[in-house]
């Protein structure tokens, strides 16, 4: 006999759906039944889990790496709740997550005594309501096939953001009905076109009459072929380029690539190209200048379709002189193909000046390199983060390594500025949401994803965000997923603390007491004791640029000789 959760799963499998993280639940035991005995028993893999917001922060990473879905389960409400916190980080990254949850059964009259109460909930998907772009609760087969596809369908249309299907246990258990049957092939999302070419024009007249043109781009996530493309626009008009930390986009060692913000570049620009930038405001206002009196701003992407009213993830309102919803990889072609047009008409006054523009982006990139690695070698009481990133780069810089978290803002924005990032897989972003708890699931997620491409996964984890979900060196080790986890513990919450001096000092107080709430002085974590705990490799911690690259490079060799997982604790000031 078929059941209904049987076809449930072809139905993953149908979409190309590789792998179910879950913490295991009763609610959808019937999909668990059918994972466990489809008859291609490795197709989906079950990845278990031990929390939701780790299976949920694994499905993330993974599609980052990826492009493809790692659907995820959640157990009734209880197990929504857990996996909300990751949710939130997703919707706010906006990337697209199929999540199927476990419910009632909705007819009273099935529910066993106690416990089938209390984990069912009418209006169940209202928990996500602010933070998710569909969900659904359907109540029969056939509405519930449709909504898994339809869901499938609307988290991966642009802009990305994730969906919910809850799935009545009763109907999973349910004997498959007669007439229903799988589509054709994966469902297709609807695409955004490109500029047409008015907007082309438009667009372009503006860039090529700018005097200190600047392009910012934030969620784009570009390719190599589209990062390349992009370059030659800015090489084509003299713009310099900051790429935020939304995505990898473009190269950082480029000379004309800038990461972030940069007080002297946006406070000269006189015309801003925002590809997918969220946060506009922020960029124009933590440069510290005040925009050019002329500053005309035009913005192309998708972030303005898909707001929330429960979060003010609208950021504050920049009204730009050209706003544009498009594809914004398709249009970065365009864009392309009319400035080298445009170039190659100019007369050579106009070129000898973006010459002379390239020439002093490119020495203003010098300058701020030269500064920031004479403040990194500093002398200092102790292993800074930024020296233990140069350490650890010189370690592993002769792998094709994979960043598949950064760990925390610092660490992020520091290893930006010091690690060649050039390649399109090379980095993936951080959480979106800055929900901690989101690191370790993310960079194991992201790690299966790169077991078929053969990358070294490099998780730079802050200690502060592992704590929040240990558990999660539990699936690590379980299924041997290969990754180098390289605990960053400087045995504090540092933005918190940082928050505390900042405190301090607005109401006049000392801020010697910064440490208290913040750290873990009191009480030290041994992450290496923990990851033995979860039978995963570690040989031990190390506090010196010479011991990080020993025993990285003693990771390195057990992972290569076993193929499994290994962690390294670097205690830093």
């Amino acid at each position: 006999m078929k059941y209904f959760s049987d076809l449930l799963v072809d139905l993953l499998i149908n979409q190309g759906i590789e792998y179910v993280c879950f913490n295991p639940g009763a609610s959808f035991r019937g999909i668990h039944d059918s994972l466990v005995h489809h008859p291609d028993a490795a197709v989906p893999a079950i990845l278990m889990c031990c929390h939701e917001e780790i299976s949920v922060a694994m499905a993330h990473g993974y599609y980052k790496a990826s492009g493809k879905h790692m659907a995820v389960l959640v157990h009734a409400n209880i197990g929504l709740q857990h996996a909300s916190m990751a949710i939130f980080n997703a919707w706010c990254d906006r990337v697209p997550l199929l999540v199927l949850g476990g419910n009632g059964p909705i007819d009273a009259a099935l529910r066993r005594p106690w416990i089938d109460w209390i984990h069912t909930s009418q209006s169940i998907d209202k928990i996500l309501s602010g933070y998710t772009k569909w969900t659904d609760m359907p109540v029969s087969q056939a509405a519930t096939l449709e909504s898994v596809q339809r869901a499938l369908k609307l988290c991966a249309a642009e802009p990305h953001a994730p969906c919910y299907v809850a799935i009545d246990s009763a109907v999973q258990e349910e004997s498959l009905a007669d007439g229903l049957s799988l589509p054709a092939g994966p469902v297709r999302p609807e695409r955004l076109p490109a500029l047409d070419d008015q907007q082309l024009a438009e667009l372009v007249t503006q860039l090529m009459s700018a005097q200190h043109p600047v392009i910012a781009i934030d969620y784009a996530a570009l390719d190599d072929k589209q990062a390349e493309q992009l370059l030659g626009i800015a090489s084509l008009t003299g713009a310099a380029v900051i790429s935020r930390n939304g995505r990898y986009n473009v190269p950082n060692t480029h000379p004309l690539v800038f990461q972030d913000h940069d007080a002297h570049l946006l406070g000269e620009c006189d015309f801003l190209l925002a590809l997918e930038v969220q946060d506009l405001y922020g960029l124009l206002a933590n440069s510290g200048q005040k925009p050019h009196p002329g500053l005309y701003i035009a913005t192309l992407g998708t972030h303005s379709l898909l707001i929330s009213s429960w979060v003010a993830d609208s950021q504050k309102l920049v009204c730009a002189d050209l706003a544009l919803h498009a594809n914004v990889v398709a249009s970065i072609a365009r864009i392309a193909e009319a400035v080298q047009a445009s170039a190659e008409r100019r007369d050579s006054a106009t070129q000898a000046l973006v010459n002379e523009r390239i020439a002093r982006i490119t020495a203003h990139k010098q300058v701020r390199r030269q500064a920031l690695l004479a403040q990194v070698i500093e002398p200092a009481d102790g292993l800074t983060i930024a020296q233990a990133l140069i350490a650890i780069h010189e370690a592993i810089g002769h792998q094709r390594w994979v960043l598949t978290n950064t760990g925390s803002v610092t660490i992020d924005t520091l290893v930006r500025q010091l690690w060649p990032i050039e390649r399109s897989e090379a980095y993936i972003g951080m959480s979106g949401g800055a929900g901690l708890g989101y690191g370790l699931g993310a960079a194991i997620g992201a790690a299966v994803a790169h077991k078929v491409t053969g990358r070294l996964s490099v998780n730079l984890q802050s200690d502060g965000d592992l704590l929040y979900t240990p558990s999660a060196l539990w699936t690590l080790s379980a299924y041997d997923i290969p990754l180098l986890v390289l605990v960053i513990n400087n045995r504090l919450y540092l933005n918190s603390k940082q928050h505390a001096e900042r405190i301090a000092d607005l109401r006049q107080r000392p801020s010697d007491l910064s440490n208290l709430g913040t750290s873990f002085l009191e009480n030290e974590v041994d992450f290496v004791a923990l990851a033995k705990t979860f039978d995963l490799y570690s040989p031990g911690s190390a506090d010196t640029p010479a011991a990080i690259q020993e025993k990285i490079a003693d990771c390195l060799a057990y992972m290569e000789t076993h193929g499994k997982p290994a962690l390294l604790e670097i205690k830093t000031l």
